[in-house]
C-alpha cells in the first residue's frame, strides 16, 4: 500500500505536515506550540494582504506552493504588524 500523501504548510518560518488534504483554522491553531485566543489567524496571499482565518475556515492544501499562515494580535490590520 502506497504511503499517505501529506500536505506542507508554514506556520510564521516552521513547516509543518498535515495527513488531510484540507486544515481549519483551529486545527492551524493547534499545530505546534499553538496559537493563543488573543492572536487572530492569517494566511498570506501573494500581492494582497493576509487574509483572515475563521476557526471553522476550512484551508484547501492540495493548492500549489504552500500555505503561509501567520498570527498577529486581534487589535492589529492585516499586513500591519
Amino acid at each position: 500500500m502506497a504511503a499517505k500523501e501529506k500536505y506542507k504548510f508554514k506556520i510564521e518560518s516552521e513547516i509543518y505536515e498535515w495527513d488531510n488534504r484540507t486544515i481549519t483554522g483551529a486545527e492551524v491553531r493547534g499545530v505546534g506550540p499553538g496559537m493563543p485566543d488573543s492572536m487572530d489567524l492569517y494566511m498570506k496571499m501573494p500581492g494582497q494582504p493576509g487574509q483572515l482565518v475563521g476557526r471553522d475556515e476550512s484551508i484547501d492544501l492540495r493548492q500549489s506552493g504552500i500555505e503561509k499562515f501567520y498570527a498577529q494580535d486581534a487589535s492589529s490590520e492585516a499586513g500591519n504588524g
